[in-house]
């Protein structure tokens, strides 16, 4: 038995069963006439029919005798092979068993088609995958570059401190010293250290957040860690917008499984989007962050003084290019890609679900 694909020169066994040879030229080989029929090919005795008494397939080895083929027909109407069985004897072949024949012929078709799905559904998936990824990256670029004048301005601050308490210890250095002078000299160094650390913070951030942990497994972070490290890249820009940001650093850690640079990134963008809803508006706008446990796990919520996303639009805030910002002011896929991470890091971000809310959360589930 075997299946056969037949091309222009030679017949190629795909698979074969009872027979040693690999291939066979096409000028000789039976499959070569049975793939120009309509109709199941049968042959029932070889050395009584003119066509093959003197093939050498049918003289010497394999010594064929009886065959019959199937074509193995595309969904287009291409013939590009057979099923074929053969034997050394001659046989009869009732009507039943060519319709078997053919219907096994089918079978294989639909598996070679099948197979060739299969490997286009899988170079589609690693297509929308580097796009997924592409997104991403391009949403925390985005996301970065809203935020590039606060963290130029919260770098610039501390460096202009730094060079003035520099600039007055070499002062104080140049004179005689006394009590007074090593205080003010102390003084000084306290203010380069204190700000040292506060770019220290600028920076841990921005390398927490432009990390590309994509690949990396899930693994226990301090949640504490993660929004202040993320606070560390944002926090001049609400101030720079009058948005006062609202956080009380929990006590006691609480653990999540996830990717932290991911999480910073759905964070970063929570942020950016709350402060871009409120910055305009009267009174003393506010961001209120708060890290907690429940009974589901860990969570992380952003919550803004604005008015609040209507209830009728809570199903369609995590819809790819939806969003309540003016035309030109956002893509609508911030939310989407959001979400997407938050999945791949076995967590969900959420609207609450009061009336008018404007609470997102970010609810991790508590480690296996």
């Amino acid at each position: 038995a075997l299946i056969s694909l037949v091309d222009q020169d030679r017949q190629w066994f795909k698979s074969k069963i009872g027979i040693e040879a690999t291939e066979t030229p096409r000028d000789v080989s039976f499959c070569g006439h049975a793939i120009l029929e309509t109709e199941v090919f049968v042959v029932e005795d070889a050395l009584k029919d003119s066509r093959f008494a003197d093939n050498p397939l049918v003289t010497s080895g394999p010594l064929i005798r009886f065959y019959a083929g199937a074509q193995l027909r595309t969904h287009t109407g291409e013939d590009i092979g057979t099923l074929c069985v053969i034997d050394t004897q001659p046989k009869v072949f009732a009507e039943d068993k060519r319709k078997a024949l053919a219907t096994l012929a089918n079978m294989v078709i639909s598996q070679f088609e099948l197979k060739k799905r299969n490997r286009q559904l899988n170079e589609a998936l690693t297509l929308i995958e580097g796009q997924k990824v592409s997104l991403i990256h391009h949403s925390k670029m985005s996301a970065l570059g809203e935020m590039a004048g606060g963290i130029a301005h919260e770098i610039n601050n501390p460096l202009a401190i730094i060079s003035g308490y520099a600039s007055r210890l070499k002062l104080l250095l140049s004179k005689p010293g006394s009590i007074e002078t090593i205080e003010k000299a102390m003084h000084s160094l306290d203010g380069i250290i204190k700000n040292v650390e506060r770019i220290s913070v600028i920076i841990k951030g921005l390398q927490l957040f432009s990390r590309d942990s994509s690949r990396d497994p899930l693994q226990p972070a301090d949640l504490r860690e993660v929004v202040s490290d993320s606070l560390g890249l944002c926090t001049e820009s609400m101030k720079l917008s009058r948005v006062e940001v609202r956080y009380t650093v929990p006590q006691k850690p609480i653990f999540a499984e996830c990717r932290p640079s991911q999480i910073s990134q759905i964070l970063v963008n929570l942020l950016n989007n709350a402060t871009d809803a409120i910055k305009e508006l009267p009174g003393s706008p506010w961001i209120q962050i708060q890290v907690g446990e429940n009974e589901i796990g860990g969570f992380i919520s952003v919550e803004d003084s604005g008015p609040g996303i209507p209830e009728e639009l809570h199903s369609k805030i995590f819809q790819p290019f939806f969003t309540t910002k003016p035309p030109g002011s956002g893509t609508g896929l911030g939310l989407s890609i959001s979400s997407t991470i938050a999945e791949s890091n076995r967590a969900n971000l959420i609207l609450s679900d009061e009336k008018n809310s404007s609470r997102f959360i970010i609810q991790f589930k508590k480690q296996i």
